[in-house]
């Protein structure tokens, strides 16, 4: 039997880059420099989720 398995989707990539005109769900691995930059943000407690969200209001 075959099960089908979707793919985990990243917290950082639901917050960060579905919102960017750019993402396309079949590149979910790759990683451009603004994510890079936002996720180190987070990590470091330099920016908010809410803050982000708040962005793309």
């Amino acid at each position: 039997m075959i099960s089908v398995v979707k793919k985990e989707t990243n917290p950082y990539v639901t917050l960060i880059c579905t919102h960017c005109e750019f993402f396309k769900e079949d590149d979910i691995e790759l990683e451009c420099a603004a994510f890079k930059v936002l996720k180190e943000m987070l990590n470091k407690g330099r920016i908010t989720q809410e803050e982000i969200k708040d962005a793309f209001k």
